[in-house]
């Protein structure tokens, strides 16, 4: 075995799994600039047309969440099936998740249609808010059916290890967005609704779009008649088997940031508002590694299917070693230079204090807090999603926001506790990650073909000889 992995080409390996993340680096920050434009050109309108679309995006984000974690319960399917050079049963696969996923979608759309003020009227009871943010929404939901096709369409081309079209996809719909966003608002003078037919666009554009170009991957053409009836239900089983945990993953991440944001507000106003910025300058570091999730996922899952373990250790390995290396680049650069970063975002004194405090601490815990994506991801390209779930459940549930709750009702700490308890919380995670990776020898999982959401460990010490 140790010949066999000796006689692995680590530069291409690492040159693999850059062609993998650079696009999805490149999407982000094309993502990020974007969303700095379009919350700008939103801007110039009215508060009232502001706040509607706000408690609109509460109720969208929610959605997003949800269809987030089926992409990548469907990803979950389709690696396995990827590396096994099953084509066929992934197109069927995916016909099948989206005719189910679309049937939700217009089960939401019908629903927050025919009923929106139990819903936008949880956040506020401001009548002309409701009533322009009832019309906004009608429009939004337009482009839901849209939405949903493009997370599944790139959980298909991810899991085939095609990143860059996602990437020119999603470039387009930003691209279409702005720019109808800005002739229907400022030319025609169509206000938020204007915003919401620019958004709507662009969805169309990149779900369908995205679908074309789909069909005609080498992979997938002349693949033969692929039936739309749901014949194979066990790939609906198992996407949202895997999909659940990681929407209550993400469902943690919501609620547990409004417990986060009332803690920080018993600090005053500027405390939260200098956090708020700086977790906004923190991302700026974020955006060059937030590929290597979808990275460790595509490659364990292909390693793992064309039952390869020595590839499946080198992938995993050199995705440490470079995440680890960004993440450490990263870090200096936080601690050395927080207040360059605050000024990207404020000019106020008192914010650019707390927030150099805030990015020096996050900047202390930088690395192992990224490196948990590789660990993740991989753990995803073996089927389980429950694990990362668990963990980070105990992170914020029994770490972070009871010790935070403590430090600042009880014990009445200084606001700089509740940075490090926040990054104890990262810490910690990331050690429970480790040991749980070796305690059941998930490197040595093709070997041992046990991997079953990760409940099963090598039987004997042999396995684990490299």
């Amino acid at each position: 075995m140790a010949n066999q992995a000796a006689d692995l080409d680590k530069r291409a390996i690492r040159k693999e799994i850059l062609v993998l993340i650079v696009p999805i680096i490149i999407e982000g920050v094309f993502g990020y600039l974007a969303g700095i434009v379009t919350t700008a050109l939103v801007g110039r309108l009215t508060s009232l047309a502001i706040s509607s679309q706000g408690v609109v995006f509460r109720i969208t984000d929610l959605l997003a969440v949800f269809w987030g974690s089926i992409r990548i319960g469907a990803m979950v399917y389709f690696v396995k099936l990827y590396g096994e050079g099953k084509f066929k049963e992934m197109l069927q696969a995916f016909v099948n998740i989206c005719t189910v996923t679309l049937t939700i979608g217009f089960a939401c759309i019908a629903v927050l249609t025919v009923f929106p003020k139990p819903f936008l009227s949880f956040f506020t009871n401001d009548a002309e808010i409701l009533s322009t943010a009832t019309t906004y929404m009608n429009i939004v939901m337009v482009g839901i059916p849209f939405f949903i096709m493009m997370k599944m369409n790139a959980a298909l081309y991810y899991s085939v290890g095609d990143t860059k079209t996602p990437m020119y996809i999603q470039i387009l719909v930003n691209v279409v967005n702005i720019v109808f966003g800005y002739i229907f608002i400022f030319i025609m003078k169509w206000d938020l609704i204007g915003a919401g037919w620019a958004t709507v666009i662009s969805q169309a554009a990149g779900g369908v779009i995205g679908f074309v170009i789909l069909f005609r991957k080498p992979e997938f053409k002349n693949l033969g008649k692929i039936s739309p009836a749901l014949k194979d239900k066990q790939s609906i089983k198992v996407t949202f088997q895997k999909a659940i945990p990681v929407a209550l993953e993400s469902g943690f991440w919501q609620m547990s940031a409004i417990v986060m944001t009332k803690v920080i507000l018993c600090y005053g106003r500027d405390a939260y508002s200098g956090y708020a910025l700086a977790s906004s300058a923190e991302t700026l570091t974020e955006l060059p590694v937030i590929g290597f999730t979808v990275a460790a996922t595509t490659l364990a899952g292909k390693a793992y299917g064309a039952k390869d373990g020595a590839l499946f250790r080198e992938y995993y390995r050199q995705q440490m070693w470079m995440n680890s290396i960004i993440s450490g680049i990263g870090s200096a650069v936080m601690i050395l230079l927080p207040g360059a970063f605050m000024s990207i975002v404020t000019d106020n004194r008192t914010l650019k204090e707390i927030g150099t405090i805030y990015l020096i601490c996050m900047g202390a815990i930088l690395i192992p807090q990224n490196v948990q994506r590789t660990q993740k991801g991989m753990l995803y390209g073996l089927g389980n999603t429950k694990v990362p779930m668990y963990i980070s459940g105990f992170g914020i549930w029994i770490i972070r926001v009871p010790v935070a709750m403590l430090a600042a009702y009880v014990l009445k700490w200084p606001l700089v506790s509740i940075w490090l308890i926040i990054g104890a919380d990262q810490v910690i995670r990331y050690i429970m990650m480790h040991f749980y990776i070796k305690h059941i020898g998930a490197l040595y999982c093709v070997e041992n073909e046990k991997v079953s959401d990760g409940e099963n460990k090598p039987s004997s010490t042999e396995d684990k000889k490299d």
